[in-house]
C-alpha cells in the first residue's frame, strides 16, 4: 500500500467511527472499524517526521488545524461550543511530532530525549487531549521502530492492550488490526494530492456530522 492509500483508509475509518459515535451510537461495528483510524494517523505522522524537509512548518500546520478544529470537535463530540475537558486529536499529534523532534534532536543524549518525551506524554494527559499520553507514546513507538515494522506492530499491540485494559475500553482492543495495512505499506507516497485536503477533512467532517445530528 502507498502512503496515499493509507491516508484514504485512515480518513474512511475515522469517518465511520465518528458517524457511529454521533449519528448511530447503537451500531457498535462502526466504532470497532473506527479503531483503525488513530494508529494509522500516528504511523503516517511518524513517517512524515522522518521525511519532512521542514519539521517546524509541519508542526505549524498541525497546531493551526488543532486550533481550527477545536470548535467543530466540541460541537460534534460534546454538543458544546467549548469543552475544557476534551481537546481534539490534532493536539496529541502535534505533541507526538514534538516528541519525535526531541528524539531526533537529542539522539546523542537519550536521557534528555526520554525526559522530554515523558513530559509531553504527561502534558497530553493533563490537558485532556484525545488519546492523551497514549497517543504521544504511540507516535514515538512508530518513529523508533521505523526500520523494524514487525517490532513496531508488536510494540503497538502491547501498548494498545495496556491502554485498553487500564481504561476499560474493550473496543480499543480492535485497534491492532491497523498493523496489517501498516505492514503492507511500500514506503511510496503514491498519488499526489493537495495535503490541505487531508488536514481540512477532520474539522469539515465533524461539522457536517454535527449539522446532520441537529437536523435529525
Amino acid at each position: 500500500m502507498t502512503g496515499f492509500q493509507l491516508k484514504l483508509l485512515a480518513m474512511l475509518t475515522m469517518l465511520i467511527d465518528h458517524a457511529g459515535m454521533i449519528l448511530f451510537p447503537e451500531l457498535t461495528w462502526m466504532r470497532v472499524v473506527g479503531r483503525l483510524a488513530f494508529p494509522l494517523y500516528c504511523f503516517l505522522l511518524a513517517e512524515g517526521a522522518i521525511y519532512t524537509h521542514d519539521i517546524k512548518r509541519y508542526l505549524g500546520r498541525l497546531l493551526m488545524f488543532a486550533v481550527l478544529s477545536e470548535i467543530p470537535y466540541d460541537l460534534a463530540c460534546s454538543k458544546m461550543l467549548f469543552d475544557p475537558w476534551g481537546q481534539n486529536v490534532f493536539y496529541v499529534l502535534f505533541f507526538g511530532l514534538l516528541a519525535c523532534a526531541a528524539v531526533q534532536r537529542f539522539r546523542e543524549k537519550p536521557a534528555l530525549a526520554l525526559l522530554l518525551v515523558g513530559a509531553l506524554t504527561l502534558a497530553a494527559e493533563l490537558l485532556f487531549f484525545d488519546y492523551g499520553g497514549f497517543g504521544v507514546a504511540l507516535v514515538v513507538v512508530f518513529y523508533l521502530c521505523r526500520a523494524n515494522r514487525v517490532g513496531g506492530a508488536l510494540a503497538f499491540t502491547a501498548l494498545n492492550t495496556g491502554f485498553s485494559l487500564l481504561n476499560g475500553m474493550g473496543l480499543q482492543l480492535a485497534a491492532p488490526a491497523a498493523a496489517i495495512p501498516m505492514l503492507l505499506y511500500n514506503g511510496k507516497k503514491g498519488r499526489a494530492v493537495n495535503k490541505w485536503i487531508f488536514y481540512g477533512f477532520y474539522p469539515v467532517h465533524l461539522l457536517l456530522l454535527f449539522f446532520l445530528r441537529a437536523a435529525a
